[in-house]
């Protein structure tokens, strides 16, 4: 997804930047928009209350302002008029850049406090709200807030950072995703299906599903696919995941324990059949006297920090 983080505080946060481009990415393909990005940039209180002043007339703080490239005719958002998107093409971005968004790092701790959830998903609301912003959305009136509302906690969905996955996510409910994910299996060799979800440090999941092919070694197995997708994310660091086999249990094999070994301290591993329980232990049980990042003295750079 098309997105440049700029920082102008000497704080950074690791992993933001993957974080707010899916975010981004979830906002634009809700949007139905395609080939777009925007500019976030991390900004302090102050700095932000100058752009506030200066650009809009308002003498006091905010938590994010945005500025928009395009104007789209009332009624209108970006879905709805492509050509106005194309037209802010950048041939040095190679993307079509919807605009700006700034977000005061003060004020997006301050309410992570106040709303009792994680700083991830206070600055991955404030980037959807821009977004939203920057594609035509307003909220000046109460059915054009209720709106622009509904496309953000759409989106937090997508990305998993509704206030709702902020809770801590229960071995049950990522069997039952894994479960979902294992409706999607792609396996008409050996009609065995396999569902994985992975659950990252971070609260985010990611699900997964065997994947075969008619040249068998090419065939991936449900954790590793999973754990594609969240390191393709951003994610580095995994607390669990769930794994479920259509016709029994189907533990993680030796590759797929050793590449989840790679990601993690000592996850619990839960495994079982579908329609049946599940039984958790931990990955070290699994794996005993593995070998990872930490043999090589690397172990400071395991979780990708």
């Amino acid at each position: 997804m098309p997105l440049e983080l700029q920082w102008t505080v000497d704080e950074r946060i690791d992993g933001l930047e993957a974080l707010l481009a899916h975010v981004c990415a979830c906002c634009f393909a809700l949007e139905g928009v395609q080939n777009a990005g925007m500019t976030v940039r991390i900004a302090s209180a102050e700095e932000v209350h100058a752009l506030n002043r200066d650009m809009r007339g308002i003498d006091r703080e905010t938590d994010v302002l945005s500025f928009p490239t395009a104007s789209f005719h009332p009624g209108r958002t970006a879905g709805k008029d492509p050509k106005r998107v194309r037209r802010q093409y950048d041939p040095a971005l190679g993307w079509c850049n919807l605009g700006d968004c700034v977000i005061s790092l003060a004020r997006a701790r301050e309410q992570a406090r106040e709303y009792g959830h994680s700083l991830a998903r206070e600055i991955g609301y404030l980037t959807a709200h821009s977004a939203f912003h920057l594609m035509g959305y307003d909220h000046e009136n109460p059915a054009d807030h209720a709106a622009m509302r509904a496309m953000e906690e759409h989106a937090m969905e997508m990305a998993s950072l509704s206030r709702t996955e902020e809770k801590p996510m229960t071995d049950q409910q990522l069997f039952d995703m894994a479960c979902q994910a294992m409706e999607r299996s792609y396996s008409p060799y050996s009609h065995f299906k396999v569902g994985a979800c992975l659950l990252s440090s971070d609260g985010r999941t990611f699900q997964g599903c065997n994947i075969e092919n008619a040249s068998y070694g090419a065939a991936i197995c449900a954790e590793r696919c999973a754990v594609s997708r969240a390191v393709s994310e951003g994610a580095r660091s995994f607390t669990a995941i769930a794994v479920v086999g259509s016709d029994s249990q189907a533990w993680p094999c030796g590759i797929c324990r050793q590449v989840l070994n790679e990601f993690s301290d000592n996850m619990r591993v839960i495994c079982g059949q579908y329609g049946h329980g599940f039984e958790v232990v931990p990955l070290a049980e699994l794996l005993p006297r593995s070998f990872g990042p930490e043999n090589l003295g690397i172990q400071e750079d395991k979780h990708g920090e």
